[in-house]
């Protein structure tokens, strides 16, 4: 397995020097094809939603098989990160369509238009996200998260990025 971050000898300490784009760049050069793309851009799609902002190049890695192959790998350390004062969570730590914060659902459709996506397929696929994330308070009160907290994150996710048919 190696990340984003060690395959590009990306430094994963410095905010905002890496981006979304370098990400499925990377899917590229590595021969991943559309499906690794459209998954990269999925999860890319949930960070902003969903608030993970600790969305970092040693968080997307890839793994090659005996016959040196590369394949994006499983998502992993995907969770609520959000702290606006925060140094390192404060905004995202990777840019996407040329931001960190305060994106609008045009972003997320100008960076599938770069990752090669079709728009009707991208829109789909913020829909579908958002409406997954819509669905946090029941899970999170299900499995006994405090209503304070439920509230707290709740706020914090994007769900304004869902188109409004």
């Amino acid at each position: 397995m190696q990340s984003l971050g060690a395959l590009r000898h990306f430094d994963y300490n410095m905010p905002g020097a890496y981006a979304y784009e370098q990400a499925i760049e990377t899917i590229r050069r590595l021969g991943l094809g559309m499906v690794a793309v459209k998954q990269q851009y999925r999860r890319a799609v949930f960070n902003i939603v969903a608030r993970n902002q600790d969305d970092h190049v040693k968080n997307i890695s890839f793994l090659m098989n005996r016959s040196g192959q590369w394949r994006l790998a499983p998502a992993y350390d995907v969770a609520y990160a959000y702290n606006p004062s925060g140094d390192w969570t404060g905004q995202h730590q990777m840019s996407l369509a040329g931001k960190r914060d305060s994106f609008e659902r045009d972003d997320l459709l100008r960076f599938a238009t770069t990752a090669g996506l079709k728009r009707r397929m991208a829109g789909a696929i913020i829909d579908e996200v958002t409406s997954a994330v819509a669905e946090w308070p029941r899970f999170a009160a299900e499995a006994g998260v405090p209503p304070a907290d439920i509230r707290r994150i709740s706020k914090a996710h994007r769900l304004e990025l869902k188109s409004v048919s």
